[in-house]
């Protein structure tokens, strides 16, 4: 594998991780384990061509070959599949305790910062941010890591943004139209918690979008990828949860 830049790998591997997915569900296990070698080969890759990320992307690599270990105990493809990954936004399930493919949930009653809003397909970047945010020991809340198992997936929800200083929204196509996102919007706003939205695509928001972020802090995280706004998106969340006045290159106020 060869490619031609960072930002190629980073592309690829968000490919691989939606079709990973995919493949796990269907119990796909030839396919699943290809898609997670791949990936892992990718972020030792980048860990090489990026130094100042290395720990980020080999801290990457590890959780893929922790999904290598994972995909063994796989269901066969045609049998019942017990994953419980969110695919979309019609429907949450709730995350089966030892489940094969389901991420490894966080311990029961974890303290958390921020709260991480996003729509599913944009949860590989979601994830990326969760881990960057950790690593410089800003504690986050995401699903469906978060959610304790055999709890309710609603519940745990409104319980973790009650309990967030700060919501960061993924805002992009995909969120700008998701019922799921509106509805955390919703309760960050009734709770006063402050909403940064890490804007990764240059469009306006839709109406009920507008009315619960009107008044937000934007963070325009272009041109792509959007990973290379993590460190300044960081910067600004250290200056809100605690008071450093750091500069806070890449952020805005929304304008008119």
């Amino acid at each position: 594998m060869k490619f031609d830049s960072p930002a190629d790998s980073l592309e690829k591997i968000n490919r691989n991780t939606k079709t990973f997915d995919l493949a796990v569900k269907k119990g796909d296990k030839k396919t699943s384990r290809r898609l997670a070698d791949e990936n892992i080969a990718l972020y030792n890759r980048l860990a090489r061509l990026v130094p100042l990320r290395s720990q980020f992307y080999r801290t990457q690599a590890r959780d893929w070959e922790a999904k290598v270990a994972e995909i063994e105990g796989m269901p066969e493809a045609g049998a019942e599949s017990p994953v419980t990954m969110i695919l979309d936004d019609k429907e949450i399930p709730t995350p089966v305790p030892g489940a094969a493919g389901t991420i490894t949930p966080a311990p029961p009653k974890r303290i958390h910062q921020v709260f991480i809003s996003y729509s599913s397909p944009d949860r590989a970047l979601a994830h990326d941010l969760c881990v960057h945010l950790e690593a410089q020991q800003i504690p986050c809340w995401i699903a469906p890591r978060d959610v304790v198992p055999g709890s309710d997936f609603p519940g745990s929800i409104v319980d973790a943004i009650d309990a967030s200083k700060v919501m960061i929204l993924i805002f992009s196509k995909n969120s700008n139209n998701s019922p799921h996102v509106v509805r955390e919007l919703t309760r960050a706003v009734t709770r006063n918690i402050l909403i940064i939205p890490f804007r990764i695509e240059d469009i306006l928001p839709t109406k009920n979008m507008d009315y619960l972020i009107n008044v937000a802090q934007w963070f325009n995280a272009m041109p792509p990828p959007p990973q290379q706004y993590f460190g300044s998106l960081t910067e600004t969340l250290k200056v809100h949860l605690y008071g450093q006045q750091t500069e806070k290159p890449g952020s805005e106020a929304r304008g008119g």
